[in-house]
């Protein structure tokens, strides 16, 4: 080890520093305070032969700025991506991580084991490659204490996020869908993704969650799901919850717009709705939906929600529903200007005395609950 001066020629490559998962304010102010009291404990680790900075990124920012001395330790390696995969195994062993971070770490070590050999399992051109990168995920998978499908999956993930461009969110722990929820938002993206398409799907990931009560409210219901409400009933009076460009699939007799303010006008007939999924605004309309179920305005509804169950709004909903439709996959709503990446699974939800048609309408989409009274 050297000594070294602060501001010296140990360069921060800002590859390798997006690499390293950022402090927490109180995390950044509490190293401050141990530099500043004690000196720089613990070497800074260079990359030898190109004197970059691997470990330590945080602590020379802080050295450099209030002119504490600090000592380097060089370390050896052949290119960048064995560089860089030092960097991850050494954040994997040292420092305090959400599964997520850890997982996007485990993908990127494995990622860059399968560009060495030739792909993943599906492209590799020989048995030789496949054997190779079984032996690759079984050493990640033992060094971090997981699985070898676990590995595979972390490599999903940072693929997903790399398309996503969210490496510094994902680092951050920042990313607030679920990791199987970002691999899915990255293969909707499809081969040749517009940046609108990019930026929409990085947006859906990054997002507060929708049981936290936000989202984007205007998205409109797939013609499929409109049908078959309409079937059930056999029409739509009133869509509380609309415009005119989702009332070309809805066809309702009367709609109510944001303008509008369906929340203080009165409802009366069959009625749809897909109704805002942002709070509090989810839990006005259902509240306003069961106020007129229950005074017999509307004999009959059909709602599509989250699968949020856990909510009061979903519970109160199902306290008078007749039958409650969990489609199998998750609904594609539609937007003319935009692209659809649903995080979390939906319901239908019918409130009316015919069920059986209801069950037959809905059957092919997933299961169909009838709810006890």
């Amino acid at each position: 080890m050297v000594m070294a001066a602060p501001g010296c020629d140990v360069i921060v490559d800002e590859e390798f520093r997006r690499l390293v998962p950022p402090l927490t304010e109180e995390e950044r102010l509490g190293l401050e305070e141990n530099l500043l009291r004690d000196g720089c404990l613990d070497p800074m680790v260079v990359w030898a032969e190109h004197r970059v900075l691997l470990d330590g990124h945080n602590r020379k920012e802080i050295c450099d700025r209030y002119g504490v001395d600090y000592t380097v330790r060089e370390l050896s390696l052949p290119d960048r991506d064995a560089a860089a995969d030092w960097i991850d195994a050494h954040q994997l062993g040292r420092r305090n991580l959400t599964p997520a971070q850890m997982s996007l770490m485990r993908g990127r070590r494995y990622n860059r084991a399968k560009g060495q050999h030739g792909g993943d399992r599906k492209s590799a051109g020989s048995s030789g490659q496949n054997v190779h990168l079984d032996k690759t995920a079984e050493a990640i998978a033992k060094q971090h204490g997981v699985t070898e499908r676990t590995v595979r999956r972390d490599g999903q993930y940072a693929e997903a996020v790399d398309r996503l461009g969210i490496q510094q969110e994902a680092a951050g722990g920042k990313v607030t869908a679920s990791r199987q929820d970002v691999v899915e938002v990255a293969r909707s993206l499809g081969d040749a993704p517009t940046p609108e398409e990019v930026e929409q799907a990085k947006e859906a990931v990054t997002r507060p969650h929708v049981a936290l009560g936000a989202g984007d409210n205007e998205w409109y219901t797939p013609a499929g799901y409109v049908d078959r409400a309409r079937r059930v009933m056999g029409g739509i009076d009133l869509d509380p919850a609309s415009s005119p460009a989702a009332n070309e699939v809805v066809r309702a007799q009367r709609i109510f717009t944001a303008d509008d303010d369906g929340l203080a006008r009165p409802w009366a007939g069959r009625v749809f709705m897909n109704p805002p999924y942002a709070q509090p605004l989810v839990q006005r309309f259902a509240e306003k939906l069961l106020e007129h179920h229950r005074a017999g305005d509307v004999p009959q509804a059909v709602v599509l929600v989250n699968n949020a169950t856990e909510t009061r709004w979903f519970q109160a909903l199902l306290g008078v529903a007749s039958a409650v439709s969990f489609p199998a996959g998750r609904v594609r709503f539609w937007h003319p200007e935009k692209t659809s990446a649903p995080l979390q699974g939906q319901a239908v939800v019918y409130c009316g005395e015919d069920a059986a048609a209801f069950t037959e309408a809905f059957r092919d989409l997933g299961s169909v609950c009838h709810v006890a009274r």
